[in-house]
């Protein structure tokens, strides 16, 4: 009857979570009790519970860990490229290719008529356009990626607070299957269970379980959680980007599934596909038509004049002390549109192009002597140590600085002479030819640049959304075949609730006969 009456208040518990997230179902292992010593032999003194189980398995749950931590990368992707793919939306023909295209466009109706003044008005306005196009999409990049760093924080303080539950857990699952002979504290390993799924689902993590029911848990080869003890995770910014650290160890190069995978993965892409590569375009566009602007005569009949403003070289300081006075292009013509790293040993420097490797300038460095390279000067002064670098760029702040100089449509210089005002339109008519002409450096001309980066995006995005849809229909029939096993099902339960209550019954018709008969003996 007792074995009964346990076995209905398992059946109970099992009805009653059937709607509770992570919960295993319960089970009762029966066995038979000692038997007793009797004259001749032994007689069975009826059963007794061996153990109550939990319908779980080890091998099922550590496969949905691993595709939760596939799961959060895809989702974390899918999301991000989903949001930057509409930023480059050129289904509508409102994107930044039919700017580009009406702002060459432009100036082939200054070259059909180059002493007309509408014309040389409609191409300031469609060059402002492009202006705020390009402005606009940076401004939806920059968005996206700052989304992206805060989303990182977020996750990490999430992290810090379920391995601080995880421990908590651990402590108290420790000290409660210490003192039980067959029961093990399986409400407190479901909460654990699904504390370590979210926490699969955010980063890629392993885990092991010790004799005692503590779990370790270690990510980036460290210990995140250990017994009772936690490492929190802690964010530092490195190069302007936030990464993570356990202890003193920078774990982000570890970190390549989970959300946070995902994230550290969908900011290197968008950083260097969509905001490196846009970044491009407009700096060439940039050089190009001030390049040749500059060869041409206004109606005014001044020479050398930027149509756009300047391309501004940006530079970052990773030196212990040394400073850097001015960086400017001493040469438009030689200037690559690369990135570069300057970088000091022994006091030398090696000026080093991120994009080949290759060393563009070296030398002795002299305090305030300018350094030159590819059509770019930069002074630094001060004194340096090993290793001390310098992030030097043409292109981090080319759409910041993106505006149209010229406010005066006299100011146009669509002639090649000024012998030939105001019908010469030679200018205008290389200006125009720069929409199909190969660029330098982007290996095609402007238009087919630009549709590389959607068509690259595209490719991104529609991978992503395919690995989302893959892995969740993974983890549905990983989560199918848990429930088969560890989920409540009525029916059985219910079964159960009439079997157990028969053994009840009978067991207290058995108590009932053997009264009547005792009481039998003694009338006797």
């Amino acid at each position: 009857m007792f074995v009964s009456q346990a076995a209905l208040g398992i059946t109970s518990h099992n009805i009653a979570n059937v709607n509770t997230p992570g919960f295993t179902r319960r089970g009762v292992a029966l066995e038979t009790a000692n038997p007793a010593a009797i004259y001749g032999g032994f007689l069975g003194s009826g059963v007794r519970i061996s153990a109550v189980k939990r319908h779980y398995d080890t091998f099922i749950q550590s496969q949905l860990l691993g595709q939760h931590q596939n799961y959060g990368r895809s989702f974390a992707l899918n999301q991000a490229l989903s949001h930057i793919e509409q930023v480059f939306n050129e289904m509508k023909d409102i994107g930044l290719s039919r700017t580009v295209i009406d702002y060459f466009n432009s100036w082939q109706e200054i070259a059909a008529y180059p002493e007309g003044q509408p014309q040389r008005i409609v191409m300031l306005q469609k060059a402002n356009v492009l202006v705020q196009s390009a402005r606009h999409m940076e401004m939806n990049i920059t968005k996206t990626l700052k989304n992206i760093e805060e989303s990182i924080s977020n996750i990490a303080d999430r992290i810090n607070v379920i391995s601080s539950e995880i421990a908590r857990l651990n402590e108290n699952i420790v000290q409660i299957e210490a003192g039980q002979q067959y029961e093990k504290a399986g409400d407190l390993r479901d909460q654990r269970d699904l504390l370590l799924k979210e926490l699969s689902e955010y980063i890629n993590i392993s885990y092991f379980e010790d004799k005692s029911g503590a779990i370790t848990i270690q990510a980036g080869t460290r210990n995140l959680v250990y017994g009772v003890n936690v490492n929190n995770l802690t964010i530092k910014t490195v190069d302007g980007k936030n990464n993570i650290f356990l202890g003193d160890a920078n774990i982000t190069p570890y970190i390549n599934r989970g959300q946070l995978g995902g994230l550290f993965d969908v900011r290197n892409n968008i950083e260097s596909v969509a905001l490196k590569s846009l970044r491009k375009l407009i700096a060439s566009l940039i050089k190009e038509t001030n390049l040749i602007h500059r060869l041409g005569y206004s109606l005014d009949a001044s020479t050398g004049n930027n149509f756009f403003d300047p391309i501004q070289i940006s530079a970052s300081d990773y030196s212990s002390g040394a400073d850097m006075t001015s960086a400017t292009v001493s040469d438009l013509s030689a200037l690559t549109l690369d990135e570069y790293d300057i970088i000091f040993n022994s006091g030398n420097y090696n000026v080093r192009n991120i994009r080949t490797g290759a060393v563009a300038a070296s030398g002795v460095y002299s305090s305030g002597s300018p350094i030159t390279f590819d059509g770019i000067s930069i002074v630094i002064t001060g004194a340096v140590s090993d290793n001390d670098r310098f992030f030097i760029s043409p292109l981090t702040d080319a759409i910041k600085n993106f505006r149209v100089e010229i406010s005066d449509p006299l100011k146009i210089a669509a002639a090649s002479s000024n012998l030939t005002l105001p019908g010469d339109n030679g200018n205008a008519l290389r200006m125009a030819e720069l929409s199909t002409k190969s660029i330098a450096g982007l290996d095609s001309n402007f238009n087919v640049f630009y549709r590389g980066i959607v068509s690259r995006l595209g490719t991104m995005s529609r991978a992503s959304s395919d690995s989302l849809r893959f892995d969740e229909n993974l983890l549905n029939e990983l989560n199918n075949r848990r429930e088969a096993l560890s989920g409540v099902s009525l029916d059985e339960e219910a079964a159960n609730l009439i079997k157990f209550q028969r053994s009840f019954e009978a067991g207290a018709r058995m108590i009932k006969v053997t009264d009547e008969l005792l009481q039998t003996i003694l009338n006797l």
